[in-house]
């Protein structure tokens, strides 16, 4: 039962193939798409390029100005530089600040074991 479906179908998309290239042959066939009020359409299309035309002047206005102010991707590698740069920097600040700390309250704490001690 399976297979007579199959056989149905395959023949009846290749009528339906058959078909759509006979049309193609004798000139198209069939309505224009929009019906029989095309050339109402093209007439209203060509009405509004204008105002399409300005429309688009106007966004390529605005993208011009975007493109001169836009940060591309060397700003950004500078930028992560110079950050890598100050952030190295003030961790190795802070730990000299740490280790210079850490030796005074080491002295003072001998200096008071000495003190105590005696």
């Amino acid at each position: 039962m399976q297979k007579m479906e199959t056989n149905d179908n395959v023949k009846l998309l290749h009528e339906k193939y058959r078909q759509q290239l006979e049309d193609a042959k004798k000139g198209g066939g069939g309505t224009p798409p929009g019906g029989t009020e095309l050339e109402a359409r093209v007439a209203a299309l060509e009405k509004a390029i204008p105002d399409i035309r300005e429309r688009l002047a106007r966004v390529e206005t605005k993208l011009d100005n975007i493109e001169k102010t836009m940060v591309n991707k060397s700003d950004i590698e500078a930028l992560r530089g110079a950050v890598s740069a100050d952030l190295q920097k003030t961790v190795s600040d802070a730990t000299w600040r740490f280790v210079q700390i850490s030796v005074v309250l080491a002295g003072l704490a001998f200096t008071a074991a000495k003190f105590i001690g005696h």
